[in-house]
C-alpha cells in the first residue's frame, strides 16, 4: 500500500457521515445496556429472555450471550468502536479544525475594494481618513483585537467561537479514553460480613482484564438497622480502615447512598442479613453460637432450633433486626416472645444477635476522568455557540471602505456596524477638519 492508499483510507475517518454512523452504533448499543439487565447471571437471562418469547420479537438469552449484550461496555466489539470514534475525532481535528483556528488566528487584509462587495455589512465613506485613529479605538472597545499595515486594518474577535469545537472533540476523546481505561480497569465485589470481622476483597463479581485487586484491610466496627413503625428507614456500617500494623487510617459510617471512599475504592452499603445467635448456660457459663436459617417465601425472617436442659426443641423466630423473638414449641404451638437477656428456658438465656452487612466494593479510576470530560463537554459546547467576527477597512484616496463578517448572530452584527457607522457620521458632522468633495 502507497502513500496515496493510505491517505485515501485515512479520508474515511474524517468524513462526517463516517462519524455520524459510528455515534448512532454506539448510541444503539448504549440503548441496548440500558434496556438489558448488566452483569447477570445465566439462569436470570434464560428465565426473562425465553426463546419462545423474545422481548421485541428478536431478543433472547442465546443472542445475549453470543454477543455479550450482558456487558455490553466491556466488550470488544464496542470498545472497538469507541477507539474508530477516537481515531475519527483525532482525524477531523486535525485536518478540518486546526487548519481553522490557524486562519483564524492569522491577520488576513483585503486589498480589493470589490471584495466588500461580498460581505454582508459594507460601507463607503468619504473623507474620514483623520478619524482612522478614533475608528481603531472604537474598535478596541468593542472588543476586536486590531492589525494595522500602512492603510490597511483587521479586527477580529470571539476567537473562543472557533476554538471550542477542537476542545469539543477533546472532551469527547477524554470522555472515549476514561471509559476505555475503565472498562479494563475496575472491579466490583460483593462482601457479607459479620460485625466485628477484619476482611480483605475476596468475592469479586466483576473484574477487569487488567486489575489488581488491592489489599485492604476493613474492619466492621458495628451493624445497625433503624426502623420506623417497624419498617426499615436506613441501615448503617460502622467500618475502619486498617494499615499493615493494625492502626485505624479511616474510621467512617455508612448507610445507603453514602459510601466510603478510600484511594478511589467505594465501600456501599447494599444488604444486611442474621447469621447466627448466641446462648449462655447459665448454670456452665458457656456461650453457644446458632445458625440462622431465612425462611422460605421470606427475605428478612429467620429460624433456628435449639434443645433445652430438658431436651425439649424449641423454635425460634428472628423478624427483622429489632432484639425480639418468637418463640413455638415442638408442637409448632406458639409459647412466648422474647427479648435479649430474656430466659428461653431455667437454663438458657439469648445475649445476643449476630448481625452481618452486606457491603458493595467498587473500584473505578476512570469515573474522575469521565466527569471532567462531560464538564469540559457542556462548556465547550456552549462556547462553540459564540460568535466570532472579523472587520476590515481600507483607505484609498480620500475614500474608506469598511466591511464586516460573522459566523452566528448576524442581527448582533448589523446592530454593532450600525452603531459604528453612526458614531463615525456624528463625528464627521461636527468636525472642523472635513475636506470638501
Amino acid at each position: 500500500m502507497n502513500i496515496r492508499q493510505v491517505k485515501k483510507s485515512f479520508r474515511i475517518f474524517t468524513n462526517l457521515k463516517f462519524s455520524i454512523l459510528i455515534l448512532t452504533l454506539i448510541a444503539f448499543a448504549s440503548s441496548l445496556g440500558s434496556v438489558i439487565e448488566q452483569e447477570e447471571s445465566l439462569e436470570f437471562y434464560q428465565t426473562n429472555y425465553s426463546l419462545l418469547n423474545p422481548i421485541y420479537g428478536f431478543i433472547n438469552w442465546k443472542l445475549i450471550i453470543s454477543f455479550g449484550l450482558d456487558h455490553i461496555y466491556t466488550t470488544f466489539w464496542f470498545l472497538a468502536l469507541l477507539i474508530i470514534l477516537g481515531i475519527s475525532l483525532i482525524s477531523c481535528s486535525i485536518t478540518r479544525q486546526f487548519p481553522v483556528l490557524n486562519n483564524s488566528k492569522d491577520y488576513f487584509f483585503k486589498r480589493q475594494k470589490t471584495s466588500f462587495l461580498s460581505l454582508p455589512f459594507s460601507i463607503k465613506l468619504k473623507n474620514i481618513f483623520f478619524l482612522k485613529e478614533s475608528i481603531l479605538v472604537k474598535l478596541q472597545k468593542m472588543n476586536f483585537y486590531i492589525y494595522q499595515y500602512g492603510n490597511l486594518v483587521y479586527g477580529y474577535k470571539g476567537l473562543i467561537g472557533r476554538i471550542s469545537p477542537i476542545l469539543v472533540h477533546l472532551s469527547l476523546i477524554i470522555i472515549l479514553v476514561g471509559s476505555s481505561w475503565g472498562a479494563f480497569n475496575n472491579f466490583k465485589a460483593q462482601e457479607i460480613l459479620p460485625k466485628g470481622e477484619i476482611f480483605h476483597i475476596q468475592n469479586p463479581i466483576k473484574i477487569g482484564g487488567f486489575t489488581n485487586i488491592p489489599s485492604i484491610n476493613t474492619r466492621v466496627n458495628d451493624f445497625w438497622v433503624e426502623y420506623n413503625s417497624n419498617r426499615i428507614q436506613q441501615f448503617y456500617s460502622d467500618l475502619s480502615i486498617l494499615n499493615s500494623t493494625g492502626n485505624e487510617i479511616v474510621h467512617q459510617t455508612i448507610s445507603v447512598n453514602n459510601p466510603l471512599r478510600y484511594k478511589n475504592i467505594d465501600f456501599y452499603q447494599s444488604d444486611w442479613n442474621l447469621l447466627g445467635i448466641r446462648i449462655k448456660d447459665i448454670t456452665t457459663d458457656t456461650i453457644y453460637e446458632l445458625p440462622l436459617f431465612t425462611l422460605k417465601n421470606s427475605t428478612k425472617s429467620w429460624v433456628t432450633w435449639v434443645f433445652d436442659e430438658n431436651s425439649t426443641i424449641k423454635t425460634l423466630i428472628f423478624d427483622q433486626l429489632q432484639n425480639h423473638l418468637t418463640v413455638y414449641d415442638e408442637n409448632g404451638k406458639f409459647v412466648n416472645n422474647l427479648l435479649l437477656d430474656d430466659k428461653l428456658s431455667q437454663n438458657l438465656i439469648i445475649v445476643d444477635i449476630i448481625p452481618a452487612t452486606g457491603l458493595q466494593i467498587k473500584y473505578d479510576p476512570s469515573i474522575a476522568l469521565i466527569y471532567f470530560g462531560f464538564g469540559l463537554l457542556m462548556l465547550t459546547a456552549f462556547l462553540s455557540y459564540l460568535p466570532y467576527t472579523q472587520i476590515w477597512m481600507v483607505t484609498e484616496n480620500q475614500t474608506t471602505w469598511i466591511g464586516s463578517n460573522t459566523n452566528r448572530g448576524k442581527i448582533k452584527l448589523e446592530i454593532e456596524f450600525e452603531n459604528l457607522i453612526r458614531s463615525i457620521e456624528e463625528k464627521l458632522s461636527k468636525s472642523p477638519f472635513i475636506l470638501k468633495s
